[in-house]
């Protein structure tokens, strides 16, 4: 009997080569597991739960836009979403004809993927039209905060932040009786992210507002929550538990900054005493290390992956434990990773018009990526040189410019070809 397989017809047009192989086999890995993962829609599993989450589909629609630069994944969950929306204004949290099952953390996540689509695509007509579902899902959750509540407490629905973390099923600690540092900093970060569409979008008053009720949110919840003498934010204002997750949005949000905040992040990534970050979580975790400036930290986050590589598993599991076997379209997640963090090439304005390169080398010593970028190709080349020294080819499309940023310096980058130098010496950028 001969086997047959069915997988999107996703062209991965994306590059990567580094001098790891285990890399070079994740690689290999995660495209074909997000091939496998998209039809018409981006599924939760192909092949057991056929479903469309939001916080999954986020990672995928990034992942695809990255490595193949087709952007109709995306727009179309992005879509599908806005219509599921129930009379709160609250999308479903998945689709597929299942029946209504509501994730309020998960609407927060499609107001991501917008914002996510926005920093990467000029395509003004097809976002303009979510503003008010955005607006109405803001501002349900502001009505959550009753009275004198600085923070976000019980909600009905699935209160779920992390699946398999915290109850089993992956709900907010004390979601249902207390206030919740984890959703309450969520909602600080969708809220300014939210300002910044609204604001672009010619509405700067709403946008305004935003930033303020984040800010009042961030301070508060930093009162209520933070435990000075651990540097680490707890998950209640009871402080009873801990968790990788309100330290990540406690990054990611703004509640903690600068020097503060990578104390954080550094207790957080070494209290093992703390619940840890699932791999549906670890795009979070990524994005705050990126934040507080310890890149270096990367590289001990693809372990887990590593572990399911040694399984001979045809795609990642689910969950990090040893054994189990469910798979999940976050196993892609590294891919877009070694693109824009070890290659480190991002989008630092709307529709992708410029774009920040900041490699993270680790231990690797000569890596190669190139992407599609709207406007032509981008190609980076990066060679060691000594310990803190890199030698860098950049191949920027004609028509956009850039920001290059090595230790903590930066240097400007202008459409097309140029070499980039920072000598262990000297410490200065050359360019030729």
């Amino acid at each position: 009997m001969q086997g047959v397989k069915i997988s999107y017809p996703l062209k991965v047009s994306a590059t990567f080569r580094c001098s790891d192989p285990i890399l070079k086999r994740m690689w290999t890995f995660g495209y074909r597991r997000l091939q496998q993962a998209a039809a018409e829609i981006c599924y939760k599993t192909p092949y057991y739960e056929q479903l469309y989450y939001t916080g999954d589909t986020v990672v995928q629609g990034l992942s695809a836009l990255y490595l193949s630069g087709e952007d109709r994944l995306m727009k179309k969950a992005i879509l599908d979403f806005y219509h599921s929306r129930s009379s709160s204004q609250s999308p479903n949290s998945f689709n597929m004809g299942a029946r209504l099952k509501i994730i309020p953390t998960f609407s927060l996540f499609w107001i991501s993927m917008i914002h996510d689509y926005w920093m990467h695509r000029k395509d003004d007509d097809f976002i303009v039209q979510f503003l008010p579902a955005i607006q109405g899902i803001l501002d349900w959750y502001e009505r959550q905060m009753k009275g004198d509540q600085e923070m976000i407490g019980a909600m009905k629905w699935w209160n779920v932040i992390d699946f398999d973390r915290f109850d089993g099923w992956g709900n907010s600690p004390d979601a249902g009786s207390s206030r919740s540092s984890v959703i309450s900093l969520q909602y600080a970060y969708t809220l300014k992210l939210a300002s910044k569409l609204f604001t672009a979008y010619g509405n700067p008053d709403r946008g305004k507002r935003y930033t303020n009720l984040a800010e009042k949110i961030n301070d508060d919840t930093m009162r209520l929550c933070f435990n000075d003498e651990k540097a680490l934010m707890a998950d209640t204002p009871e402080k009873t538990s801990y968790s990788q997750h309100a330290n990540i949005w406690a990054v990611l949000s703004g509640a903690v900054e600068d020097k503060k905040a990578r104390k954080v992040m550094i207790h957080m990534l070494h209290d093992k005493s703390i619940e840890q970050a699932t791999f549906f979580y670890k795009s979070y975790l990524i994005r705050a290390l990126k934040k507080v400036g310890i890149h270096d930290q990367y590289y001990g986050q693809l372990r887990p992956w590593e572990r399911s590589l040694d399984l001979e598993l045809y795609n990642a599991p689910e969950r990090i434990q040893p054994g189990y076997s469910e798979r999940n379209d976050w196993s892609a997640q590294p891919n877009y990773d070694f693109l824009a963090t070890i290659c480190g090439i991002t989008s630092a304005a709307p529709a992708f018009q410029r774009i920040q390169i900041q490699p993270t080398l680790g231990i690797l010593t000569e890596i190669e990526g190139t992407m599609q970028h709207p406007e032509g190709i981008i190609s980076v080349k990066y060679r060691r040189l000594g310990k803190t020294g890199i030698h860098a080819e950049i191949d920027l499309p004609k028509t956009i410019n850039g920001d290059f940023i090595w230790n903590n310096r930066m240097q400007e980058l202008r459409g097309g070809k140029q070499t980039i130098e920072v000598t262990l010496v000297s410490e200065m950028m050359h360019e030729y």
